[in-house]
């Protein structure tokens, strides 16, 4: 009995104060202290049971986001300057911890968040409202299987980025693919335009027009594909509803399509997507699904797995940048990417993708497999 009371006795304060609110003066107080001292993990802790008990200001908001973009969270640190800017919508310095948050991430909306920087610290950064060329990139890809009647795929693109505004972007790029089935030879130049529309902070606007310059033999059978997709971005989450239409020399193609994708705290950047599009075709509907994981290993090395489902004939991803329109369909797809960056202006980018084909107008539904092999580069002027 006495020990049981010596015990009581003992824990009694530390019950009481784990009960007891912060108060605003009280977790302000600390919040700056942690913040002068550099203890960012405890200044992450402590704003977090400030905000879940309701005490919250501008200050303790661009604390938390300094703390979360000292540990690396880039998102968690554009969360927090975001709840910042409410107080304050014309404070310079959480619009530049902003910016600097979405460019390190690798936001899309980092451009939108740059035309709200103030004058001096456009020019200090050297930002300008206008790029006729804000990168460009290049991509080869070889694809190899072991049948016999289908020769190797080669493919190639070369892509320019123009920034039109802080709000609008338009990406351009040209492609080539070729293979050669029962010993005709089929070549695909392509051209696609992307445009991308920033509303606001939340909203996106995006649309895409895609020609297929497709010739088999002497015979020629162009394409015209458009797209149009509305997507948001609400914290951590992404949602998105897209639909394109394929017009060819032979079949029509309809794609309608809805996404959704999360950022999880933490340094690593760990995130998920997933989709799910109908395709209708000839009069015959089917579905697609398609999960994609990510997360960052290092400071300039990300990965990427990717698994698809389904007949992807005629069916295009990446805002109709690919259009996976080839003779044998593909009815499985998997892969994984590796993206490297080498300082500010450059990234490296590798994949390995393993497709399992069907043989167009197979009534055996014969099979083969398909291995691709992809390369390139991006350069940010």
């Amino acid at each position: 009995m006495y020990k049981l009371l010596i015990l009581m006795f003992m824990f009694f304060p530390i019950l009481g104060f784990s009960q007891a609110r912060l108060g605003f003066q009280k977790a302000d107080s600390l919040t700056y202290q942690y913040y002068l001292k550099g203890e960012w993990n405890r200044l992450i802790t402590l704003s977090n049971v400030a905000f879940n008990e309701g005490v919250d200001s501008k200050f303790m908001r661009q604390r938390a986001g300094y703390a979360y973009f000292m540990t690396g969270d880039y998102t968690s640190a554009g969360i927090q300057y975001e709840k910042a800017l409410t107080f304050d919508q014309h404070d310079d310095l959480t619009k530049e911890y902003l910016y600097y948050s979405a460019l390190n991430s690798g936001s899309e909306k980092s451009r939108f968040y740059a035309g709200k920087l103030s004058a001096e610290t456009k020019f200090k950064l050297g930002i300008v409202k206008f790029k006729s060329v804000d990168y460009v990139d290049t991509e080869f890809s070889l694809k190899t299987n072991q049948t016999t009647t289908r020769s190797n795929q080669n493919y190639y693109r070369f892509g320019i980025q123009s920034d039109l505004g802080y709000a609008v972007s338009l990406y351009q790029g040209f492609s080539y693919y070729d293979q050669i089935i029962s010993n005709v030879l089929t070549r695909q130049p392509e051209y696609v335009a992307i445009l991308k529309w920033n509303l606001n902070s939340v909203i996106q606007i995006k649309g895409a027009y895609h020609h297929l310059f497709t010739k088999i033999g002497n015979q020629s059978y162009p394409g015209n594909l458009g797209l149009f997709a509305v997507s948001t971005h609400i914290n951590r989450f992404t949602f998105e509803a897209n639909a394109s239409f394929l017009k060819a020399s032979s079949v029509t193609t309809k794609q309608v399509g809805l996404q959704a994708g999360m950022v999880l705290p933490g340094k690593s950047t760990v995130y998920f997507t997933g989709s799910l599009v109908g395709m209708s075709e000839s009069k015959s509907l089917r579905a697609i699904y398609s999960q994609t994981a990510g997360l960052k290993i290092s400071k300039n090395l990300w990965t990427e797995g990717n698994i698809t489902l389904g007949n992807l004939k005629n069916y295009n991803t990446f805002n109709s940048l690919y259009v996976y329109n080839s003779v044998d369909p593909t009815v499985f797809r998997s892969g994984i990417s590796l993206i490297y960056f080498i300082g500010k202006h450059l990234s490296v980018l590798g994949n390995f993708t393993f497709d399992q084909q069907k043989i167009n107008n197979s009534a055996t539904n014969n099979y083969y497999y398909q291995y691709s092999y992809s390369g390139g580069l991006k350069w940010k002027l």
